[in-house]
């Protein structure tokens, strides 16, 4: 049977095929289009994400920037010329004294950043504040299609609606649910003047004390003797006892921390004795050899801060003004606390000759904290009885001989020493100027000594427990040195360091 073939019929299937194409053609362009729109508008979004989070840490380092000058450089630390808002607390003080920065609007695509500074929290023993710094960072969201196209879905049956409520199309989200601070107080609805992403992190800004080690310098070392010795122990635990030889002694564990640092090329020469410790050198030739019980690293880069005179002290005591030949006798009106010690200023604390004695009592039987202020040299004998804390800042030099340092409760944290940087009339610091520091015979003592512009140089056979910080160092004899691991979180702060880092992701 054949079948009759139409002539009008030809071309149909041609016809159905191009309006399929046709049909199929447009819901690809319409995807196409739709995928491309998405896509440009979630890109945008991620970037300004990731935008947002860099706003938030230049923020976060312009603040630490000045939480380091609260130590550095105190007089231009939160400047209201620079912009900064400084809100005292109000007694009585429900909040710390906070510190607001400016707007800053920086970079191509108009980022924001703006940082809330608060010192929260003083170290119980030293008075040491430490800050935290709340930053946000803003960026723009580039479009006009009001649709998140981001998802933070991790895997199956994880929700990834969170980012939706991340970009302020209208308004700012997180004011409106959690407030200014974020603590639920005063929520609102503030509105956005073009489509954003903020993001919040904070820091905790903490002080870096400076007796870390044993010995530390900057520069050139040659000591101790051949018969020396440099171990640890911890007060916290009693009075000291040798027991780095000792492994089955509960306090073998705080025995080896008896530690150098040295930032010089030193050869091995240089350095003699024993050393239950570890060293540090900046591209120093040291090995590894039976006097060194620790870790050996050649390849440290070491910086000492210099050190200024605090400013935040309070006004000194009418008298005395200087100690000269005789006994002196200094017994505070009140005792003080770490951040506010009784103070005093001296043009100078004993004689050119190495005469006069200064004994400090205690308030009672309460802990007594004493600052004192010397604006000329140090050579005399300092007896600080027990309970008493003192920390001498000196601006010229010090040269002692070790029982001159008479420290009855041999705890090395309650006799400090610093010697005061010379800074230039343009504020920085004299690179050129040279302080020193000489401990001779006779007297064993504990104390410890900051002094980042000095030459120091400890003579004879002292059994000495402390920590020495310094330019240069040399030590001729066979000390006895004992490093207080209870020194790590003494002293006064000389830079701070980031300790916390945390993203608010509400």
């Amino acid at each position: 049977m054949r079948t009759k073939h139409r002539k009008n019929e030809e071309g149909n299937v041609l016809i159905c095929a191009l309006c399929t194409l046709v049909v199929l053609s447009l819901i690809g362009a319409n995807v196409l289009n739709n995928c491309t729109t998405r896509f440009n508008v979630s890109s945008s979004q991620v970037r300004s994400w990731k935008e947002s989070l860099m706003a938030a840490e230049a923020g976060g380092d312009i603040a630490y920037a000045q939480v380091r000058k609260t130590v550095l450089d105190p007089l231009n630390a939160f400047k209201s010329e620079a912009g900064w808002e400084t809100v005292p607390p109000v007694f009585p003080a429900t909040r710390p004294t906070i510190f607001k920065s400016p707007k800053t609007e920086f970079g191509a695509n108009n980022l924001k950043t703006e940082t809330v500074v608060d010192l929260f929290y003083y170290y119980p023993t030293t008075g040491n504040p430490w800050y935290r710094m709340r930053t946000r960072g803003t960026a723009p969201v580039a479009g006009k299609f009001v649709r998140v196209g981001m998802d933070d879905r991790m895997g199956v049956g994880v929700k990834g609606d969170s980012l939706l409520r991340k970009i302020d199309f209208v308004s700012d989200h997180f004011i409106a649910w959690y407030g200014a601070e974020g603590d639920g107080i005063d929520k609102k609805v503030v509105g956005v003047n073009a489509p954003q992403i903020t993001r919040r992190i904070e820091q905790i800004a903490a002080p870096i004390t400076p007796f870390e080690v044993a010995i530390k310098t900057s520069g050139y070392y040659y000591g101790l003797g051949p018969a020396a010795q440099i171990d640890s122990y911890n007060s916290k635990d009693g009075p000291y006892a040798f027991a780095a030889d000792n492994p089955s002694s509960p306090r073998y564990k705080d025995a080896r921390s008896g530690s150098v640092a040295i930032g010089y090329p030193i050869i091995p020469n240089d350095l003699n004795g024993m050393l239950y410790g570890s060293v540090s050198t900046n591209n120093g030739t040291i090995r590894p050899i039976p006097g060194i019980t620790g870790t050996i690293d050649n390849n440290v880069p070491i910086y000492i801060p210099p050190f200024r005179m605090p400013t935040d002290l309070p006004p000194p005591q009418p008298a005395p003004s200087t100690v000269d030949e005789g006994e002196y006798t200094i017994t505070p009106p009140v005792a003080g606390t770490p951040q506010t010690p009784t103070t005093y200023l001296l043009s100078s604390l004993g004689t050119v000759l190495g005469a006069g004695h200064l004994t400090i009592y205690p308030v009672g039987t309460a802990q007594t904290y004493v600052a004192i202020h010397v604006t000329g040299d140090v050579t005399a004998r300092l007896t600080v009885k027990n309970n008493v804390h003192v920390k001498v800042f000196v601006d010229g030099n010090i040269k002692l001989k070790g029982r001159d340092c008479d420290n009855e409760s041999m705890l090395a944290a309650n006799l400090q020493y610093y010697s005061i940087s010379r800074v230039l009339p343009n504020g920085d610091f004299d690179p050129s100027f040279v302080q020193t520091v000489q401990i001779d015979p006779p007297g064993n003592f504990a104390a410890t000594f900051y002094a980042p512009s000095a030459d120091l140089r400890i003579n004879g056979n002292p059994d000495m427990i402390g920590a020495v910080v310094c330019k240069t160092f040399y030590g001729n004899g066979n000390v006895s040195w004992h490093y207080d691991r209870a020194l790590d979180t003494e002293g006064d702060a000389v830079d701070y360091r980031i300790v916390s880092y945390v993203e608010d992701l509400r």
